[in-house]
């Protein structure tokens, strides 16, 4: 019984977290440095956007092409 509890709760968690990153799940973004900017590119999408070093983008640009 404490099995099945532990699983709902493991599932729940597990939803709230990727309900919380869906919007960025479908990019994977690669960062080419220029500076103290720099320029990221998704592999999935092609989508590209500058940004703070070493931070990449929290949305996915899929849609906004």
């Amino acid at each position: 019984m404490i099995f099945a509890v532990g699983l709902v709760v493991a599932f729940v968690i597990l939803l709230l977290y990727n309900r919380k990153h869906r919007d960025r799940r479908l990019c994977r973004w690669r960062e080419f440095r220029q500076g103290d900017v720099s320029r990221w590119t998704c592999i999935h999408c092609g989508a590209e956007t500058e940004g703070k070093r070493g931070e990449p983008p929290q949305l996915c640009l899929r849609e906004h092409g």
